[in-house]
């Protein structure tokens, strides 16, 4: 059906060439090219409308993801030659011209005749012969981000049949381009992360449920030795490595009892066919709601591990060959004193010599258990009754406290606490005697020493606090180093190896627990620790 109007022909219901233009630019909703979606959807509507000319002024208010999209496809309409001329007609008819008017109003407009409607801005020495126009506004999030404005030379060219079928078009096309654009970041989003996970120097492998590659970066192909396969032998199955590397099998092995997403697993590993150690981290990652992959991360440490071994056969060979010779001159010391007379001062210098071998000694086997300590597997399996440990420790205490007439206070809620804990208890009982011993040492007779032990969630926490010298704030930092020691105004004279406070930092965290201090530095300290409750 069609009706007439000024001798052309209006059309008030679509055509079969209408449903093909509305088809057309539905399938382009499934393009990812937004620049051919741009493209194509204004050609098929200049070719619907029989349009001569066309313009697209973008809204200055948005970014330039849009602005550089829309750029690329504006069409001038005014005939001016000078671009500059041209910029400054396009901002005066986004401020008063048409294109102003459909993005203030939020809706497309249709000039009927350009002589006598005033929202038509005619450029002064325009060779244009314009009479009629179209103006349509391409809405996101209910803002206007450009107006495509459509021109002919004879007037009342365009109808409302005309606006209603192009607003339909563009909205179509607003949104096929803004899933363009969202596919193009998430495809450059992949890219760059690609590129970054291929260039860091670890070796990372990304397998699927079954243990199928998806990724590999430089340094994981060259250790499997498919850096020169097609996408460095994605697709092949971590069990093709097996065979020829007995890691890959140990790695194989732990991916049926990693932990949960969101969790990892570290642990360490060697290639006997390239005679590397790695510290191998595995972290599984949902694949599906119902299928879990893993990220499997190897990091050299072969220098670390040959520096570590270096370090054990010094300490060994420290612990062997300097204990005989200290023991040596131990006994012959004990024989100058069987001849020497009691009033000689021989014998005070023998016993200086005495007691710095005994300090030499304290000192190696102080840094052999620590080392122990530290490499060796604890045997944290043994439930043991916490309440009594505490109960020891506070005993232990008062003798110490009471020599430099120390007040020493108790806030400890036995009945709180739990009975049994499974930990190392002579380990813990030495590290929490250590912390009592340095407040006593640090802290000037006649001071407080406060001692609290209790229970929060899951953890039970043991606290050390006194009015002691306490510690400068740059060396807090570092007081858990081996041996460190503070160099201050009332540490002098005060006898220790700085290994004591190492010792505790290891085995505590080798119980999964953490330790920490605070202090101010002529106000005292507060040492403490928790533990999981296991």
């Amino acid at each position: 059906m069609a009706d007439y109007m000024h001798g052309f022909q209006v059309k008030v219901h679509p055509s079969l060439e209408d449903f093909e233009l509305l088809a057309t630019v539905s399938q382009m909703l499934t393009l990812f090219d937004q620049e051919r979606v741009v493209e194509q959807v204004i050609e098929l509507m200049i070719k619907s409308v029989e349009a001569e000319g066309s313009s697209l002024l973008i809204n200055p208010e948005f970014g330039d993801d849009w602005r550089r999209l829309f750029t690329r496809y504006v069409s001038n309409a005014t005939g001016m030659e000078d671009p500059g001329q041209t910029v400054r007609f396009a901002r005066r008819v986004l401020d008063k011209g048409l294109a102003g008017w459909v993005i203030a109003n939020k809706q497309g407009a249709i000039i009927s005749d350009t002589v006598t409607d005033p929202r038509w801005l005619a450029f002064p020495d325009s060779d244009s012969t314009t009479r009629s126009a179209l103006s349509l506004p391409f809405f996101w999030n209910g803002a206007v981000l450009a107006v495509l404005t459509f021109t002919h030379s004879e007037p009342d060219h365009f109808t409302d049949y005309h606006l209603r079928l192009f607003s339909i078009i563009v909205n179509q096309a607003t949104g096929a381009i803004r899933n363009a654009q969202l596919f193009a970041h998430l495809l450059e989003q992949r890219q760059q992360m690609e590129a970054i996970l291929r260039a860091i120097p670890d070796l990372l492998l990304v397998l699927d449920q079954s243990g199928v590659i998806m990724l590999a970066n430089d340094a994981a192909a060259a250790l499997v030795g498919t850096a020169e396969l097609p996408n460095r032998g994605e697709g092949l199955s971590i069990l093709d490595y097996v065979a020829d590397d007995d890691m890959f099998s140990f790695v194989h092995s732990m991916l049926d009892n990693v932990p949960t997403p969101g969790n990892s697993w570290s642990f360490q590993s060697r290639s006997e066919k390239h005679r590397r150690d790695y510290l191998v981290t595995v972290s599984p990652w949902a694949q599906s709601a119902d299928a879990t992959g893993y990220v499997i991360m190897l990091r050299d440490i072969t220098t670390l591990r040959d520096l570590n071994r270096f370090k054990d056969e010094m300490l060994q060979m420290a612990s062997h060959d300097l204990r005989s010779p200290l023991a040596l001159i131990v006994g012959y010391c004990s024989l100058i004193e069987l001849d020497t007379p009691e009033d000689s001062p021989v014998r005070e210098y023998l016993n200086v010599i005495e007691r710095s071998i005994e300090r030499m000694r304290g000192l190696l086997d102080d840094l052999l258990r620590v080392e122990q300590i530290r490499n060796s597997p604890l045997e944290l399996h043994q439930p043991a009754d916490y309440r009594e440990l505490i109960k020891t420790v506070l005993a232990d205490s008062t003798d110490g406290a009471q020599r430099k007439h120390h007040q020493l206070e108790t806030r400890v809620a036995l009945d709180d606490l739990p009975e049994r804990i499974t930990l190392n208890a002579m380990l813990i009982r030495e590290s929490m005697d250590n912390l009592v011993s340095n407040a006593i040492k640090y802290t000037p007779e006649g001071g407080t020493i406060t001692i609290q032990a209790y229970t929060e969630g899951k953890r039970v926490y043991f606290v050390v606090e006194d009015t002691g010298i306490g510690i400068a704030k740059e060396h807090l930092p570092r007081v858990f180093e081996s041996f460190f020691r503070t160099r201050q105004s009332g540490t002098e004279g005060i006898e220790g190896r700085g290994l004591g406070l190492s010792l505790v930092k290891t085995i505590i965290e080798r119980h999964g627990g953490e330790v920490w201090v605070d202090s101010e530095l002529g106000q005292g300290s507060r040492f403490g620790f928790w533990l999981p409750i296991q």
